[in-house]
């Protein structure tokens, strides 16, 4: 059968020391490294955030930069392109001329040719055709 007696006035004293025992040696300090914890992991978090937002800048502005640097390659590559076109046109164009010069130089040595060969046909023909005269006037006379 329960009684009410005084062991129950000493038991809720051995209670209440337990209790204010266990919270200041167990829960005071459980709650403080909790919410050391959790200041921590919130200062965390926002650092996180922070460089997360700096990534974000660094980001786009290397993205930025890589588009600017890709232009300028695009540009540097179209002015040496066309300057090497510009080049191999002048290099073409001055060889034509060299062989233009050298196909004309030898056209007039060819008419030179022809017309020293002209005249030395020319010169051996009125030769032969005078032998021929000589012979037939002289078997006839």
């Amino acid at each position: 059968m329960i009684s009410i007696d005084y062991t129950l006035l000493i038991q809720m004293i051995n209670f209440l020391i337990i209790f204010f025992i266990g919270k200041k040696l167990i829960y005071d300090p459980m709650l403080s490294n909790i919410d050391s914890r959790d200041s921590k992991i919130k200062s965390l978090l926002e650092s996180a955030g922070n460089l997360r937002a700096e990534v974000e800048k660094n980001k786009k502005e290397y993205e930025e930069k890589l588009q600017q640097v890709r232009a300028e390659v695009a540009e540097y590559q179209g002015k040496i392109r066309q300057q090497a076109v510009t080049e191999a046109y002048e290099k073409v164009s001055k060889v034509k001329e060299e062989i233009d010069k050298k196909i004309e130089t030898a056209r007039k040595e060819l008419e030179i040719q022809v017309e020293k060969a002209k005249v030395s046909l020319e010169t051996e023909a009125n030769g032969l055709a005078d032998e021929i005269v000589a012979k037939i006037l002289g078997k006839v006379a």
